[in-house]
């Protein structure tokens, strides 16, 4: 037998605790777990659905009970009233009918209604959402693009085709939502969204951070030491000439404002981080050799602290 969720173990709250700190647990746990976040998407739903519960007095209150909220879930003659009459209202419904004002009686046919109305059948339900990733490449992020994905969703007999616009800026674990287009719903209830995940294929010169692009340049160490002019590949096509500062240190990074990606949300772009490294020789020709070893005979002062 499946064993059922303890609720208030997965919020990591106790039994007796108030509905601010069912909340302010669920808060803190979520922006941790959600998918946006890079949280695991299981991990997520099971505490969206203990807080579903935890919230709601009335779901808390059957589900301290019963041990479950679900009107199928619960023991004994009151599981489900109406099949002691051989009609299909559950408890839930049966709350609920009471909640709204409305009373409990036959309805003529063997149900069990309020007042004489029929018997409530089956309760809908919302599909479940589905999730697809979609591989774009560095430019197609950077510039945005439309792509074609087919899909198969869980409960449907067909594949898909959908045309996806990837938005220029997208960035690496964004989501786009289609509605309606998940998992069919249970009882008339509506169909679950479709999210498609952008996965950012890698580049050989520039990563991302946001809006933001980086890439590594290495200088020389005359070029760090006497300042330089450098050719520097830019995200969105060519090259500009950068200035490279005399005494520029190895791991400082220059900016260039406004050569980043595009922001999906606001206005404006991100910038270009330039990461400077400097390149020592591993092999020297007799001239480098010479010119290095006089750079080290005309330093008149160590460059270490305690020398």
């Amino acid at each position: 037998m499946e064993s059922k969720p303890d609720y208030y173990k997965t919020l990591g709250v106790s039994r007796d605790a108030s509905a601010d700190d069912v909340k302010k647990a669920f808060r803190k746990l979520a922006r941790t777990h959600h998918p946006d976040a890079g949280g695991d998407e299981a991990r997520f739903k099971e505490i969206n659905e203990a807080y579903e519960v935890l919230s709601d007095d009335k779901k808390r209150q059957m589900y301290d009970q019963f041990g479950t909220a679900e009107a199928n879930g619960i023991p004994g003659g009151w599981g489900n009233v109406g099949d002691m009459f051989g009609g299909t209202v559950g408890w839930a419904e049966i709350l609920e009918s009471l909640r709204q004002g409305g009373g409990l009686g036959f309805d003529g046919f063997g149900g069990f209604g309020g007042f004489g109305g029929t018997a409530r059948g089956p309760v809908a339900r919302k599909g479940r959402d589905t999730n697809v990733t979609l591989s774009v490449t560095f430019d197609e992020a950077f510039k945005g693009a439309e792509k074609r994905v087919t899909v198969r969703v869980p409960g449907r007999s067909d594949k898909e085709t959908l045309s996806v616009k990837v938005p220029a800026g997208a960035i690496d674990g964004g989501r786009l939502r289609f509605k309606g287009r998940g998992m069919p719903g249970e009882n008339g209830g509506a169909a679950g969204d479709l999210f498609i995940t952008t996965k950012i294929q890698s580049h050989e010169y520039f990563h991302r951070d946001g809006a933001d692009v980086h890439i590594d340049v290495p200088i020389s160490i005359s070029e760090a030491a006497l300042g330089a002019s450098v050719v520097v590949p830019v995200p969105e096509g060519g090259r500009v000439r950068v200035k490279v500062p005399a005494g520029t240190q190895d791991g400082a990074v220059l900016t260039l404002k406004g050569k980043g990606a595009p922001r999906v949300k606001g206005s404006g772009s991100g910038d270009l981080k330039i990461k400077v490294g400097v390149l020592v020789p591993t092999e020297l020709s007799d001239e480098q050799r010479s010119a290095l070893e006089a750079l080290a005979a005309a330093e008149t002062k160590g460059i270490r602290p305690w020398e």
